[in-house]
Formats: C-alpha cells, sequence, structure tokens
C-alpha cells in the first residue's frame, strides 16, 4: 500500500496539510485537480484548485484555477512545483481565471492512480511529452 503524500498549504485562514484528488471534468475531459484532507480519519474534499472553461483554450496539461483564494492557490502550485503560471487567463461571465501548465509526472508522485486514468483517458504514455500536441516528428 502506498503512503498518502501530503502537501501544506497555506492561506488566510491557517495551514493544512492536503492531498490532491486527479481526474477529468465529464464536460470536456478537462484536467481537475481537487484538494482534499482528512478529518477525523476520514478523506474531505477541501477544495477545488481548478476549474472548468471548456471554452477556453487549454492544452492537455493545462488547468485554469479556481477564483476562490486564487493568490493561496498560486502560491501553493509555486512552493510545490506543480506547474508553471501562464500569462493567459481564461473568462467566463465577470470572472478572469489563472491559467497553469501543469507538470504532469509531478502530478503522477502525487496521485499516481488518478493521474494514470487521465493519462488513459487522453491517450499519453507516462513518457509521452504533456502537451497535447501530436509529434511532429516520424508518422506511424
Amino acid at each position: 500500500m502506498s503512503e498518502i503524500k501530503t502537501l501544506g498549504y497555506d492561506w488566510e485562514f491557517g495551514h493544512e496539510e492536503l492531498m490532491l484528488e486527479i481526474s477529468s471534468y465529464q464536460y470536456g475531459d478537462r484536467l481537475y485537480i481537487g484538494l482534499n484532507h482528512l478529518v477525523e480519519g476520514q478523506l474531505e474534499s477541501f477544495a477545488d484548485l481548478t476549474i472548468n472553461l471548456p471554452y477556453s483554450p487549454a492544452e492537455i496539461n493545462e488547468a485554469y484555477i479556481d477564483e476562490f483564494a486564487s493568490k493561496s492557490k498560486l502560491d501553493f502550485i509555486k512552493k510545490h512545483k506543480l506547474g508553471k503560471v501562464l500569462p493567459e487567463e481564461g473568462h467566463s461571465g465577470y470572472g478572469r481565471y489563472s491559467k497553469v501548465a501543469f507538470d504532469l509526472d509531478r502530478l503522477a508522485e502525487l496521485d499516481p492512480k488518478g493521474m494514470e486514468q487521465y493519462r488513459r483517458l487522453h491517450g499519453l504514455s507516462p513518457q509521452e511529452p504533456k502537451k497535447g500536441k501530436k509529434s511532429r516528428g516520424r508518422a506511424r
């Protein structure tokens, strides 16, 4: 049995030890990252790290960050080297959402089963590039 890996998350209400949950949104199959924590020995949802913006452009490894406590979430991503904050933003109504290119190998370290399912959904093997573009090299 593998050990659950937690990451420290600091925000305006204190410090939390959180685990990542990797999945995909049902609509659009985009990358979903949830934040979970243990409460009295039970795994519970703490927050969504990402938000689904299916009409905003994104590669397979990219996602938009949920607006609630977004500064803390972006600091969390940088601190734990989960990905790189991109200059682009997504929009929905009046909301503006930061876009992040996540390191899929790093995410796999933190939720191997979830990342394996996500890669399988998109036809990626663990060794393939993290971008969703087809290789331009040799034909199969």
